[in-house]
């Protein structure tokens, strides 16, 4: 009887999952899928008819097949055994089915071994930047000159103007550099320029200096973005297992992965050709290793990935000689590049300007494992008429590497430069060879040549060898020779020792062009952190035997360096002084060299408040609450934060830590709200002079808020104004203290008492 009331329940669930086959109908069941044995965490739908089974494109995408290799789409309905390859037993009575399906149509698990974790967008706040560059010496006309750099940002974009002040003894002027302002967007990975800028170029091609215009791709605004080809492993577990990536010999990841195909992208690590590594485990436990050669040309784009450039304008002429010389005639230039696959790379170039007309295209091709080639054709129309036409070649292996590159230009060809004044070269060549030898050496030979329009050719040849003892040590023997001038050539050696502490010797003894030479030198610069610097050195150049002392000193508002020489018997001195300005935030805020992104830290007027930077203490905040950080990464995630344990004890602070991320050449406010609030702890004590027992309850009528009498009759009350009135209730007790207050200023939570406790009309004693 108990056996036929066990089995009455199971029966009974079954029982809606097949029907009897008089009906005949399909109906809809859910099932917990099994896939090659393992169980899943899936609950599909499914169609069932007399035990067979059917489901949607979009449920077995969910479950792992690849849709794409089957040809199935998302919305149609597949039955289970017209699928190749699958087979699957369906278990009604567990609501389960057990499907075993082939790597082959299995959706392979796909990791990324550059996962990171997403960067919030980045930021901007308002201000302004100087940058300065003073540099005065004796005993010559050139008594100072100040470079700047005058920097506006906000969050829309920056504004930059650089130039130099001469002040001479009979020549004072402003020469004006650059002035330009910038935008950028990160989503779609491009920048605008308006004002001075240098167009875009290729190898194969020249940049030029232009007022105007510039629109650009900026990978720069992505930085964890891989722009080149990278390759993809692929491989299979027959359990659940870890995988572990080599690269070279190194590991460079190391994961876990489900059973059934996997993928491993964006494989890190590596310039050149090498041997990558993957090792899995089997259901045995046993390692399996799958090596397979592969080559990272960075210069190639992956698929699908452009770049561009686009600039108009007029040419710069005189540049850092004349402030506002322009070309009259309008030019226009442009570049492009786009990954056709991850084995091709095509280009694109083109120019032109009243006279002139320039367009030409070119290609990388990667050969397999033999290396990139690459090549390009152009031609120019007008008063330049001709042609050019380039190839290269690059390979690089862990034990060998060769970069060659030849340039030919026929007729009479030209381009904005060239329309500009400077000619074109009729023949640039380029061959380096270097041979890692061992561990710790490295030979390398080269070939440089260069042909202008009725210009003497230079050729030159040189050869290099170096050898690292450790990190202690290392030796450099050079030599080059020109073979157009037989009388220019040069050989060197070079010693340099690592004596600690930041501390190097460096030794050069030499010849060239029949004169020896040679130089000796200590250096030991300031510390990141801020301290002292010097450096010495001696040598003779010729007939021109020099000395030279410095000494240096880094601290938080700049640089300064200190410089005394003597060349053949006359002696000179300079004063070098760095750094920068900053306005923000109400503040003006000394600093060292500020170069890219930035942050001001304030604490809302709280001073001498430790900040870090990647949890390392760089200083204390000033008498106005603000610290400035100098150097952080643009569209990089950079943690700053403050040693809440140094706050006083009557401030309150939502966060100590921010992860901030500037835009280019910008500044971030990183606000820490810190609140402070009057309390402090008050000692009640009863009519009769004793203190009053834990427990009682107290009304603070100013603020509204109560609390409780603690032990020794303390009790902590907050909101307090400079007249405060307390209504305490024990018992039958109820009785009232009104205080004075006022905060102290050294940020400390007083004890007032102890106060008489006042009972209030009509209560009992």
């Amino acid at each position: 009887m108990n056996a036929v009331l066990v089995c009455m329940p199971v029966f009974a669930q079954a029982q809606p999952l097949a029907p009897p086959a008089s009906e005949n109908l399909p109906h809809d069941v859910y099932l917990e899928v099994e896939l090659n044995g393992q169980r899943t965490a899936v609950i599909a739908q499914f169609r069932e008819l007399n035990g067979h089974l059917a489901a949607t494109g979009k449920d077995l995408g969910n479950i792992g097949l690849a849709l794409d290799r089957l040809g199935i789409a998302d919305t149609a309905e597949v039955q289970l055994d017209s699928i190749p390859g699958l087979h699957y037993t369906f278990d009604p009575a567990r609501q389960t089915v057990s499907l075993q399906v082939p790597d082959n149509i299995r959706k392979p698990y796909t990791f990324d071994t550059r996962a990171q974790v997403k960067t919030p967008p980045a930021t901007s706040s308002r201000g302004l930047l100087i940058n300065y560059d003073a540099y005065a010496q004796s005993n010559t006309d050139a008594q100072l000159a100040i470079w700047s750099e005058e920097r506006y940002f906000d969050p829309t974009g920056v504004f930059s103007n650089t130039g130099i002040m001469y002040l001479y003894r009979n020549d004072r002027r402003y020469t004006r550099y650059d002035t330009s302002w910038s935008m950028s967007d990160p989503v779609a990975l491009n920048t605008t320029q308006f004002g001075d800028t240098i167009s875009s170029s290729l190898a194969w091609s020249r940049s030029v200096r232009i007022g105007g215009f510039q629109w650009r791709s900026n990978f720069a605004l992505r930085p964890d973005l891989v722009t080149f080809p990278v390759p993809a492993f692929a491989g299979s577990a027959v359990v659940p297992s870890s995988v572990d990536l080599y690269i070279n010999s190194v590991r460079q990841y190391s994961g876990n992965v489900p059973s059934g195909p996997f993928i491993v992208n964006n494989v890190p690590g590596i310039t050149g050709g090498g041997q990558a590594t993957v090792i899995t485990r089997d259901a045995l436990g046993r390692s399996v290793a799958t090596s397979l050669p592969l080559y990272v040309d960075t210069r190639l784009l992956a698929t699908g990935l452009s770049s561009y450039s686009f600039e108009a304008g007029f040419l710069r002429r005189s540049y850092g000689l004349d402030s506002f010389d322009y070309d009259p005639r309008p030019a226009v230039s442009g570049s492009a590049r786009y990954g056709v696959n991850d084995l091709l790379t095509v280009e694109a170039h083109t120019e032109a300007t009243s006279g002139v007309y320039n367009a030409g295209g070119g290609a990388l091709v990667r050969l397999g494992m033999a290396g990139v080639v690459n090549g390009s054709l152009s031609a120019s129309a007008g008063r330049l008429a001709g042609t050019q036409a380039s190839l290269g070649y690059e390979l690089v292996e862990p034990h060998f590497s060769i970069d060659a590159q030849t340039i030919r230009a026929f007729g009479n060809y030209g381009d904005l430069a060239a329309r500009d004044g400077t000619p074109v070269p009729t023949a640039t060549d380029r061959v380096t060879l270097a041979l890692p030898l061992f561990a710790s050496q490295t030979f390398s030979v080269s070939y440089i040549g260069f042909k202008f329009p009725q210009a003497q050719p230079s050729q030159i040849g040189s050869a290099s060898y170096t050898v690292n003892f450790g990190n202690l040590a290392s030796l450099n023997l050079s030599a080059y020779k020109d073979f157009k001038q037989h009388d220019s050539r040069g050989v060197f050696l070079s010693v340099s020792f690592g004596l600690g502490n930041n501390t190097s010797v460096n030794a050069n003894v030499g010849r060239q062009n029949g004169q020896s030479n040679y130089n000796v030198n200590a250096t030991r610069p300031p510390d990141y952190d801020g301290g002292w610097g010097w450096g010495v050195q001696a040598g003779d150049a010729g007939s021109a035997p020099y000395r030279q002392a410095q000494v240096q000193y880094l601290g938080k508002g700049g640089e300064v360096t200190v410089v005394g020489q003597d060349i053949n018997g006359q002696g000179t001195a300079s004063l070098d002084v760095t750094g920068t300005v900053v306005l923000m935030d109400g503040s003006v805020q000394p600093s060292r060299r500020i170069y890219d992104g930035f942050a001001l830290v304030s604490t809302d007027g709280v001073a001498g408040i430790p900040v870090l930077h990647e949890n390392r203490v760089i200083g204390v905040t000033d008498r106005g609450g603000h610290f400035l950080v100098p150097d952080l990464n643009a569209y990089q995630d950079n943690q700053v934060g403050i040693d809440g344990m140094r706050l006083p004890a009557d401030a309150r602070i939502d966060t100590t830590t921010m992860d901030l991320v500037p835009q280019s050449q910008s500044g971030v406010l990183a606000r820490f709200g810190v609140t402070r609030y009057n309390a402090a702890s008050v000692i009640l004590q009863g009519p009769d002079g004793t203190l009053l027992p834990p427990g009682a309850t107290v009304h603070h009528e100013e603020s509204g808020k109560d609390t409780i009498v603690g032990y020794d009759g303390l009790t902590f009350v907050e909101g307090l104004q400079p007249d405060n009135h307390l209504v305490i209730e024990s018992g039958s007790l109820h009785c009232g203290v009104e205080f004075a207050y006022e905060r102290p200023g050294d940020g400390s939570l007083p004890t007032i008492g102890p106060l008489t406790c006042r009972p209030a009309a009509g209560s009992a004693q």
